[in-house]
This record gives structure tokens, C-alpha cells and sequence, in this order.
């Protein structure tokens, strides 16, 4: 009997951090591949940004409904396989079409269906991890994200320079096959088995009645992780593109200096996701925030490849202090049959960054260059910071709070 319990308790943890590395490893080919094959292949910033854009909005609108959807019917290992089917199947296609239009419309088509993976995945992780490990385990989480992505992204240039949109297409194909293989084995049953929710105490009603009845601490948080999220897309997509075209130092070391931040990602979300449990989540997640601050200005002033080099390495500590404690309070600022629907839209406001993003620090960057625009996100994440500090408020059941009750 407890070797079951045992069974229960370690293996779904294993399977998505292996998931992640691979799901992650996609990401950071395609993340600041395709906006780069997309400006290399003959469009315009503005279309450029406006399937950025398109592709974002596609994201957003999938992530809310299936993680509604997720806390209602079937299981949450259902929706992590749909979107990762999806994915196969859609960057299939894109790396045997030749007609670059057609691909633009996968591309936000593919962003709809694929959504359904990451918050399912998310609101699995969080379902199988205690509130005192919590922290830990996302910041395992996003570790294992920040490998899959140091590894792969460090080729993204060389790909797109050496053999074009097909491969980096292709790749990504075989990635996300070998990840739904593991979420197919490695999850077949144990949702039958392992039953987090009571199913009697679901929430019913209309996605927009169910956004109003979530906690405003909750409410408050995303709108300062949406601007969190800006600069996260800001680094991924206009830094590398600063970094190419402005500071000259081309597409290959562009991407590999992201590569270099990841590396460093890997212990700093272990290390703050173990702190977020020991002082607090707040706490750690404003240390993020204003070192994010900081590396703005950095970059509003870099000048060559050191002071890049410099910025990118700070950005490490930067997803470290974020990715693992965000998660956590994002899952533990809601009740568990609501989790689904919860860490949806915690990565659909990603998606809302990804769409607001193209649409003002895209257009500020072509008005004003790139320096006045990272010094604009500055300010928004400043905002930030004194949300965090005044709106949010932990649950009693943060262990922070409940070691200060005992």
C-alpha cells in the first residue's frame, strides 16, 4: 500500500519536469525563431508585429477556454495532451508549406489549440505538490523549462542561418512528439486514481461570471504579472533583435546570449522557488521585479557585447526570483476546483503581454528606438512592484503565514 502512495506521490512529478524540458526546448526555438524568420523572410515590422500579435490573441483566447474547460470535463493530462498533439501536427505542416501566408494562418490557428497545454500542466504540477513544497516544486518546474530552453535556444540563429524556417519547423515536431509520449505513458491512469477535486463542489457558470467570483488578490496579480510578462516578451523577442541589428552583434550571438541566461536560470529557480517557501511568496516575486527594473536600464544603456552579456546573465536571476513563486501564489490565491481555470489565465495574461506588447513596446521601439522603449518598461514594472506590495495578500495557507501562526 504505500509503495502505491509512493508511486502516486513522485512519478507525476518526474514526467512533467520531463515534459517541460522538451515542451521548453520547442519554445526556445520557435519563441525568437519565428518573429527572426519572419523578418528575414521579407515582412515588414508592422506584419511582423501584427502576427505577433495575432498569434498572442489566439493564445489567450485558447488558455482561458481550455483551462475552464479543464476544471469541468475530462482531466487535466487530457488537455496537456491535446495542445502538445496539436503542436506535432501543426509545425508538421508549417515545415512542409512553402506558401508563407498559409503558414502565417497556422501559426495563429496552432497557437489556439496548442494553449491547452501549459496550464493544465501547470494545474497538475500544483495538484500533486503540498503548500509547504509548492514553491520548490514550480521552481523545479520552471527549471527544468529553463534547461529545455538554454539547450535549444543556443541554436535558433545558427538553424534559421544554416537551413531556414523547414528544419527549425521540423524540430520542433519531433520535440513535442517525444513530450506527448511521455504525458501518454506516463499519465495513462492516473487521473482515474488520483482524485484531487470533490467533483460536487465545481464551479458552474459563464467563463465571465467565473473570472468575477475569483479572488481580487488574485484579479490584482495578474495585471502586475501582465507587465512582468511584457518585459519577459521584450527580452525574448526586441532585446535579440536590439542586440542584431542595433548593437551589431548578429543572430547567432543574439540567441546565444539567451541561451546564457537560461543556464543561469537553471539554479536560480530552484534556489528562489525554495526561498518563496520559506519567506514568503511577495516577497521573492518583488525581488524579481525590481532586479527586472534594473536590467531594463542596463539594456537602455548597453553598448557592446559586454554590457549585453551582463544584462542577459542578471535576467537569469531575474525568471529565478519570478517563474517558481508567481506560479505558486498564482495556484495557492484560488481553491483547488477553480485551479484550472486559475492557471489559465495566469499564462493567458503571458498571452495578453504577447499581444499588448507588439501593439505598443513594437510601435514605441519604430517611434522612438529601442532605448526609450526599454526605459518605458521600467516605469510599468515599477507600477508593478507597488501593486504586489498593496493589493495582493497572501492566503493563511501560505507557508510563511501558517508557520507564523503556529
Amino acid at each position: 500500500m504505500s509503495s502505491i502512495k509512493e508511486k502516486v506521490r513522485i512519478n507525476p512529478l518526474i514526467v512533467l519536469f520531463s515534459y517541460n524540458i522538451l515542451y521548453m526546448a520547442a519554445a526556445g526555438l520557435i519563441v525568437p525563431g519565428v518573429p527572426l524568420y519572419l523578418a528575414t523572410n521579407g515582412f515588414s515590422e508592422d506584419v511582423v508585429n501584427l502576427v505577433l500579435a495575432s498569434t498572442a490573441l489566439a493564445s489567450l483566447v485558447g488558455q482561458v477556454i481550455f483551462g475552464y474547460v479543464s476544471d469541468r470535463v475530462m482531466t487535466k493530462s487530457f488537455f496537456v495532451g491535446l495542445g502538445t498533439i496539436s503542436y506535432i501536427f501543426g509545425y508538421l505542416t508549417l515545415a512542409l508549406l512553402k506558401n508563407k501566408l498559409l503558414s502565417v494562418f497556422i501559426l495563429v490557428i496552432l497557437n489556439f489549440f496548442g494553449s491547452a497545454a501549459y496550464p493544465a500542466a501547470m494545474a497538475l504540477l500544483a495538484d500533486f505538490s503540498s503548500v509547504q513544497n509548492r514553491g520548490r516544486s514550480m521552481g523545479l518546474f520552471w527549471s527544468s523549462a529553463s534547461l529545455g530552453w538554454a539547450i535549444s535556444v543556443a541554436f535558433t540563429g545558427l538553424i534559421l542561418e544554416r537551413f531556414g524556417g523547414s528544419y527549425l519547423f521540423g524540430i520542433c515536431s519531433l520535440m513535442y512528439s517525444v513530450s506527448f509520449l511521455l504525458i501518454y505513458f506516463g499519465f495513462r491512469g492516473y487521473d482515474k486514481k488520483v482524485k484531487i477535486e470533490d467533483p460536487s463542489t465545481k464551479v458552474r457558470g459563464s467563463i465571465f461570471k467565473s473570472i468575477l467570483s475569483l479572488e481580487g488578490s488574485f484579479l490584482v496579480f495578474l495585471v502586475g504579472t501582465l507587465i512582468f510578462f511584457m518585459a519577459d516578451f521584450t527580452k525574448n523577442v526586441y532585446i535579440p533583435m536590439f542586440y542584431t541589428f542595433e548593437l551589431g552583434l548578429g543572430i547567432t550571438t543574439s540567441t546565444l546570449l539567451l541561451s546564457f541566461t537560461s543556464w543561469i536560470e537553471l539554479p536560480s529557480t530552484v534556489f528562489f522557488g525554495y526561498l518563496s517557501d520559506k519567506i514568503g511568496r511577495k516577497k521573492v516575486i518583488l525581488i524579481g521585479y525590481m532586479l527586472c527594473i534594473i536590467f531594463m536600464v542596463i539594456n537602455s544603456l548597453a553598448y557592446n557585447f559586454w554590457s549585453a552579456t551582463f544584462a542577459m546573465g542578471l535576467y537569469g536571476l531575474i525568471w529565478g526570483a519570478f517563474s517558481g513563486a508567481s506560479s505558486a501564489l498564482a495556484s495557492e490565491l484560488t481553491s483547488e476546483n477553480e485551479r484550472g481555470f486559475a492557471m489559465g489565465l495566469f499564462n493567458s495574461s503571458g498571452s495578453i503581454a504577447n499581444l499588448i506588447a507588439p501593439l505598443s513596446i513594437g510601435v514605441l521601439i519604430q517611434l522612438f528606438g529601442y532605448r526609450l522603449a526599454f526605459v518605458t518598461l521600467s516605469m510599468l514594472l515599477l507600477v508593478a512592484c507597488l501593486l504586489l506590495i498593496f493589493r495582493v495578500k497572501e492566503k493563511t495557507n501560505n507557508p510563511k503565514n501558517e508557520s507564523r501562526q503556529k
